[in-house]
């Protein structure tokens, strides 16, 4: 998997954020939208992955994630390491962190696809994230790996960070309860607009303004 890097401006090199773009951009597509500037600005080093969706039609977006990108990070030093996806991305970063979950400290979601309608459908019938049981479900195996990681996370106390970021017109936003339901109201952030980079960029501005990594 091929990347690009952005050294933070005064950065010791202890914190990294790998970025996952969606389906249908590639990596230049936060470097075209400035996403790389909050690195630059609030001193933490950057990964744009080219996680492009070809690696999730193979299944092969995990180990290549891992063996290319946060391996070698790890190997260079980085005492943190975030992942921050869009749309697709962010169900790619959620994959990624059900598998290596000590690799990874804290996760960003911006307007992610978490699913489709039977997904919801279940959890919502189930009672909610907090009550829904990995046991019975009838999901696709990498759909109970996703969920059962965020039931984890957010029911830990002293849970990783995770961050939800969405438009209120984004088309996914009303699946976003069952998510929203159990975070605390201080990592979700909203911003007027659909799902597009003209959202998630003020959306970006303002979680990157309040990290404290």
């Amino acid at each position: 998997m091929s990347s690009i890097t952005i050294p933070g401006s005064g950065s010791d090199h202890e914190t990294l954020l790998i970025m996952l773009p969606g389906r249908g951009d590639r990596a230049a597509s936060f470097l075209e939208n400035g996403f790389q500037h909050a690195g630059e600005r609030y001193g933490f080093d950057t990964i744009v992955a080219d996680a492009h969706f070809g690696y999730y039609r193979k299944r092969n977006l995990v180990a290549r994630l891992h063996e290319d990108i946060v391996l070698p990070a790890r190997q260079a030093g980085y005492q943190k390491i975030w992942l921050l996806g869009i749309s697709a991305g962010g169900f790619g970063s959620i994959l990624y962190s059900s598998q290596y979950p000590e690799q990874i400290d804290g996760v960003i979601l911006l307007a992610p696809f978490l699913g489709d309608q039977k997904v919801m459908d279940e959890l919502v019938d189930g009672g909610g994230l907090a009550a829904w049981s990995a046991d019975k479900s009838k999901l696709k195996d990498y759909e109970i790996a996703v969920w059962s990681w965020l039931n984890e996370v957010t029911s830990e106390p002293t849970r990783k960070p995770l961050i939800l970021g969405y438009g209120k017109a984004d088309s996914m936003a009303g699946a976003y309860g069952v998510l929203t339901d159990v975070l605390d109201p201080s990592s979700v952030y909203t911003q007027e607009g659909g799902h597009k980079w003209t959202t998630w960029k003020p959306l970006w501005d303002n979680i990157s303004a309040d990290l404290a990594f």
